[in-house]
C-alpha cells in the first residue's frame, strides 16, 4: 500500500528525529510488523525509489515490501504501518508519509543534480506566484524549488501536463506555455498550487495497494483554490490553443538546435 502525508495545520505534524544508524535489521522488523499487525507478515526490503511502501494480503498472510528507509523507522511509525495492514490506517496513515517525505534523502542515492531554476519569465515571475500561494494556503510553511521547464510538455490527453512535481529531486517545474499575456494569472495559480499540493501531499494507497496521487483529500484541497472551478473552464476553452503554442515553440527550438549544430560543424575541404 503506496504512501506519503496529508494535508493538515502545522500544528498536526510530527517532527521526527531520525539518526543515521539503523534501529532495525529486517527479522527485527518483520517481527515488530507481525505482532503490531497481529498476523503473519512476509517482509521485502527495497531501493525502489518510486513506491516506498506497498502490500498485498494471500491466504492470511502480508507480503509487504518496505524501503530501506523503515530500517530507521520509530517503533510508534513502525505501529502506524501495521495498523494500515489491518485495513486500519486513520491517522496513522499521516504519520507514515510524514516519515516517508522527512526520509526522502534515503531514496536519493543516484545523484541528481537541481537544473538551473529560472522563475522570472517575461510575463510572470514564478517566484512571486509561489511566495503568494504559500502564504495564503500553506502558513508560508512550504520549500520547494520550482522554475519553469524544459519547454516541452508530455501528452495529457492529447493536451498538455502544464505542471510536474519530482519527488527526488524535490522540485516544481511549469511549462513556459503559460508565461503569456493571455494566459490569466489564476489559471498559472491554480497549475502551481497543484503541484504544491503535490509535494505537501505525496500520494495514499488505494485498497489494492496502488499509489494514488489524485486522491479524494488531493481533491478537496485542490478545489479550496477559490478560482478552480474558472481555472478548469479556462483550460477547457484554451488548451487547443495553448497546444498549438507549444508545438510551434517545439518547432522553433528544434531549428535553432540545427542551426547551431550546422554552425559548428567544421567546413569540407574541396579536392583540386
Amino acid at each position: 500500500m503506496p504512501m506519503a502525508p496529508s494535508l493538515g495545520s502545522r500544528q498536526e505534524q510530527l517532527s521526527l528525529p531520525f539518526g543515521d544508524a539503523p534501529l532495525w535489521d529486517g527479522p527485527r522488523l518483520q517481527q515488530a510488523l507481525a505482532r503490531e499487525a497481529a498476523r503473519p507478515v512476509q517482509l521485502a526490503l527495497t531501493d525502489n525509489r518510486s513506491v516506498l511502501l506497498s502490500f498485498r494480503r494471500s491466504e492470511g498472510a502480508v507480503q509487504l515490501r518496505l524501503h530501506r528507509m523503515f530500517l530507521h523507522a520509530p517503533l510508534a511509525v513502525v505501529a502506524a504501518v501495521a495498523r494500515g495492514l489491518r485495513r486500519k490506517p486513520g491517522r496513522a496513515e499521516a504519520q507514515v508519509r510524514r516519515f516517508m517525505n522527512e526520509n526522502l534523502h534515503r531514496v536519493r542515492k543516484t545523484e541528481r543534480r537541481l537544473p538551473p531554476l529560472l522563475t522570472r519569465g517575461s510575463c510572470y515571475d514564478l517566484a512571486r506566484v509561489f511566495e503568494s500561494l504559500n502564504h495564503r494556503f500553506f502558513g508560508g510553511g512550504l520549500e520547494v524549488p520550482l522554475t519553469w521547464g524544459r519547454g516541452s510538455g508530455r501528452a495529457r490527453r492529447g493536451g498538455l501536463t502544464f505542471g510536474s512535481y519530482d519527488p527526488v529531486l524535490d522540485l516544481i517545474r511549469i511549462h513556459p506555455v503559460l508565461d503569456r499575456r493571455e494566459v490569466p494569472l489564476y489559471f498559472l495559480e491554480s497549475v502551481v498550487y497543484h503541484e504544491m499540493l503535490h509535494h505537501h501531499l505525496g500520494g495514499v494507497p488505494d485498497r489494492a495497494g496502488r499509489t494514488v496521487y489524485h486522491s479524494r483529500a488531493f481533491r478537496a484541497a485542490e478545489a479550496r483554490y477559490p478560482w478552480h472551478k474558472q481555472a478548469l473552464a479556462w483550460e477547457k476553452e484554451n488548451l487547443s490553443h495553448l497546444v498549438r503554442a507549444s508545438r510551434e515553440a517545439d518547432a522553433q527550438r528544434k531549428e535553432e538546435r540545427a542551426r547551431l549544430a550546422h554552425a559548428k560543424r567544421p567546413a569540407r575541404r574541396s579536392r583540386a
